[in-house]
């Protein structure tokens, strides 16, 4: 099963009035340049709509948004990629979530943090560090892009596994990409090859994923944009607008993926992935733990690996069920699975471009969201009439 096998559909003004209001308004309103947005529902017979609005870039030679504009994933790579390469570890027996850090590196500090820490931002480490600069730094004068990739993910390691967790573990959750890149470190271990390389053999080409990959930051890399791609942010020190290279920076400067971010991919793709989820790509007993909540610190909202929707004020709205799982992308883009009602939703945009400076997809993602749902409640009505 691939993503060209999954049936897609226009999702049309005509049926979803209030979902192309919103869109229209975020574009008015100055949200993104543009948004891609979909669903894929086993109850409408595996159908999946996609609908795209907007341009793909402010450039001179406007082109429009399409359904099948690639688009920088940012932190949706954790749940799409790296939470899925270690869920299909687990269920070949190759990885436990209860694994110690210290199992895979022995002279780690720190032999209370497990994978599930890791995957559930409850090991205690700080949001973030500046790798890059560092990174710039540690090779100077040479340019980052001409460096090794594999020498960059080498001094990357050592970094990561010098930090210090700022609280103790289990403590509270803090969203951590130092999480993450920690987890693909371990990744890269158990599977004896770069993460990039082990997330398409493990997971993108079993489950049939068709247009998402990495992007190598090389020395040749910058030698032209890609259109298939939005566009990101307009980064002087990085030459001007990013488009088809990872928009993250510590990922950038270790070469194009980690365990936090590099992912590009397009909607089709992306609601084929849940779909598959379904199909039994995963076992149901990995599948459930996966999705449950961890159960300490109380009232965290972080499963193995996956966010859940906040209990007051959730950016994904008020009528989507609490039940539901997915995650966010700090480049405007988001991925949602409802595991009861088997129904995924994505919500696509480049709101970094041409600042990330813009953060009004904060407040439009909850718009979004109820809209559909309210649109997708009409049209359960409509069918429900037309049946009798």
């Amino acid at each position: 099963m691939r993503a060209s096998d999954l049936e897609v559909s226009e999702l049309s003004r005509e049926r979803f009035p209030r979902t192309h209001e919103v869109l229209e308004q975020g574009l008015a309103e100055g949200v993104a340049p543009g948004f891609v947005a979909g669903f894929w529902s086993e109850a409408r017979q595996g159908e999946a709509l996609i609908t795209a609005v907007g341009s793909r870039r402010r450039l001179p030679s406007v082109q429009p948004m399409k359904s099948d504009t690639i688009f920088d994933l940012a932190s949706v790579t954790k749940i799409y990629a790296t939470s899925m390469l270690a869920a299909v570890l687990v269920d070949r027996g190759w990885l436990s979530y209860d694994a110690p850090v210290a199992a895979f590196f022995p002279k780690y500090a720190f032999p209370e943090i497990q994978i599930s820490h890791l995957l559930s931002h409850t090991a205690g480490f700080a949001a973030w560090a500046p790798y890059w600069e560092k990174m710039r730094a540690h090779f100077s004068p040479s340019s980052v892009e001409r460096v090794a990739i594999a020498d960059r993910q080498r001094q990357a390691r050592e970094w990561v596994l010098e930090s210090r967790p700022e609280v103790g573990v289990g403590v509270r959750a803090l969203y951590s990409d130092i999480s993450f890149l920690l987890l693909g470190f371990i990744l890269e271990e158990v599977t004896k090859m770069p993460l990039d390389q082990a997330v398409k053999h493990f997971v993108f080409e079993p489950l049939g994923v068709e247009r998402s990959y990495y992007v190598h930051v090389t020395r040749d890399a910058d030698a032209g944009r890609d259109d298939q791609v939005a566009a990101t942010e307009d980064s002087e020190w990085r030459g001007g607008i990013l488009q088809g290279q990872v928009h993250d920076d510590n990922c950038w400067s270790m070469g194009g993926y980690a365990g936090h971010a590099g992912v590009f991919g397009d909607a089709r793709d992306l609601l084929h992935f849940a779909r598959r989820l379904f199909s039994g790509f995963i076992s149901i007993p990995t599948l459930d733990r996966m999705w449950t909540r961890v159960a300490r610190p109380p009232g965290c909202e972080r499963t193995l690996g996956w966010d859940t929707p906040s209990d007051a004020d959730s950016m994904v709205g008020s009528k989507i069920s609490r039940g539901a799982v997915g995650h966010w992308g700090y480049t405007g883009t988001s991925l949602w699975i409802d595991p009861h009602a088997r129904f995924a939703v994505t919500l696509l945009s480049n709101r970094v471009h041409p600042t990330r400076e813009n953060t009004l997809i904060k407040a439009f993602r909850p718009r979004f969201h109820d809209a559909l749902m309210m649109d997708l409640s009409s049209e359960t009505k409509k069918d429900t009439i037309s049946d009798r």
